[in-house]
């Protein structure tokens, strides 16, 4: 009996050394991506420079148009804002870039396309990406309940100071709530730091399920779900 005793007191003295938040630390991870030309995610997913001092994350829909959150340029339509480069890792661009001639923030919703043409790329960009369109779907409430629980990751530039930026990071994680009320959300533990804004999230079907927009005190990623009307609203603007 005082064997047994000895022994449940080692691991109840082992567990409390245990530090409390380790489990829910440990769920997500983010890694640097080694080699952006080699892994087919990357080139899709671009370094958003706004202004000199001022960078998010863009996932592209089409040759010509990216989707980014609105927050990193403003409520208004502009002209000329920033460039993209896809697949950026420091100061490699092997994908080329593409100069933004048009933004289109949604009214509603932290998002918006960044739009170029033929002639705002270099002759990397167009040879690279080439030309291509995509169609994102929209989904319903029971629909992205059903996605609770399944594994997503995300490609983006994390400002993960003092690590250097325009470094290209994979991020994985899990669903874990979906929510309308105070905020249209899929809350995720996913890590996510500033810059991060306008990275796309998929699961591991690849179905594209939206953009991340905010971020947790525990940094972890908060994504703008694509509703119907949300995905509508991106068709009908990306043409």
């Amino acid at each position: 009996m005082k064997k047994l005793s000895l022994i449940l007191l080692l691991f109840l003295s082992c567990f409390l050394l245990i530090p409390f938040n380790t489990t829910y630390a440990q769920k997500g991870t983010q890694v640097p991506v080694p080699d952006t030309v080699a892994d087919p995610h990357s080139k899709y997913t671009a370094y958003y420079q706004v202004t000199s001092t001022r960078s998010c994350s863009a996932i592209l829909i089409s040759s010509t148009a990216a989707l980014t959150a609105r927050h990193c340029v403003g409520r208004e339509p502009a002209k000329r804002s920033g460039t993209i480069y896809p697949g950026r890792n420091l100061d490699k661009t092997p994908f080329g870039y593409m100069n933004i001639s048009t933004y289109i923030p949604n009214p509603k919703y932290d998002i918006a396309l960044i739009k170029g043409t033929e002639r705002d790329q270099d002759k990397f960009y167009k040879y690279y990406i080439g030309k291509f369109s995509t169609t994102v779907t929209g989904y319903t409430d029971e629909e992205f309940k059903k996605f609770i629980g399944d594994e997503v990751y995300s490609y983006g530039y994390p400002n993960r100071s003092p690590a250097p930026k325009k470094v290209q990071y994979r991020s994985d994680g899990k669903i874990y709530i979906y929510t309308k009320i105070p905020n249209l959300y899929l809350l995720t533990d996913m890590p996510a730091y500033s810059g991060q804004s306008g990275s796309g999230v998929f699961n591991k079907n690849g179905q594209f399920l939206g953009i991340i927009i905010t971020k947790t005190k525990k940094n972890t990623a908060n994504v703008l779900p694509f509703t119907q009307e949300i995905a509508k609203w991106i068709n009908d603007n990306a043409k």
